[in-house]
């Protein structure tokens, strides 16, 4: 199940409502209304965790190949293997989210794992399944199956830069992200994190390509 909503496009009373457990969500909670300068140099202030993002993401293909063998060999997924995945992706969702603009509060240095969001940066929050105790061998194969998954991430992944380019001309002039553009992104890193859980087999329910 996954669950992908920008709360500023919704009624007030759904703000502060409780994730559904086991499942997929990412909430984006911040105002549309973005400084006018802040196109100009939020890359700047977006390196540090650049940085981060970069080291993470050579670690991550370790931590995923340690993974995938652990559930080869034991058919159970290591949790704290996944634990830490997951704060990874996580961490690079915050820094994503607010490198393109979708709030003006700085991302902290967070890196608490755990399928639950900590809740340490309030307008982007991420929340996974837990892992099961086990899974199917045959589970392995998301990876593989995942495939046509990655064409379509990838072709979604440009869609999104050439949205956020033209949206922070927009903040330049009008101090205010476009809000079906907004949503737009919104929903392609929900399904970026719908293809996750499905390879790190936490959901093994095929992921819809739809953005819905």
């Amino acid at each position: 199940m996954t669950d992908i909503r920008d709360v500023t496009n919704v009624l007030p009373m759904e703000t502060n409502s409780a994730p559904t457990a086991g499942s997929t969500q990412l909430i984006v909670d911040s105002p549309h209304e973005v400084a006018r300068w802040r196109p100009f140099v939020h890359w700047i202030l977006y390196f540090p965790h650049g940085v981060l993002v970069y080291v993470f993401g050579a670690v991550g293909s370790a931590v995923a190949l340690i993974y995938w063998l652990i559930v080869l060999f034991t058919g159970r997924p290591h949790k704290g293997l996944y634990d830490f995945a997951v704060m990874m992706f996580r961490y690079e969702t915050r820094a994503g989210l607010y490198l393109v603009g979708f709030s003006e509060k700085y991302p902290p240095f967070a890196f608490s794992q755990g399928a639950a969001d900590d809740g340490a940066y309030p307008p982007i929050r991420l929340e996974l399944p837990e892992p099961p105790e086990t899974v199917s061998r045959k589970s392995l194969f998301n990876l593989f199956l995942a495939i046509p998954h990655y064409i379509v991430a990838m072709i979604y992944g440009i869609a999104v830069g050439v949205v956020a380019l033209i949206a922070w001309f927009a903040v330049v002039f009008t101090g205010r992200w476009p809000e079906g553009m907004r949503d737009f992104a919104t929903r392609v890193g929900g399904y970026y994190a719908r293809i996750w859980a499905y390879v790190y087999m936490v959901d093994n329910e095929y992921p819809s390509f739809s953005l819905d």
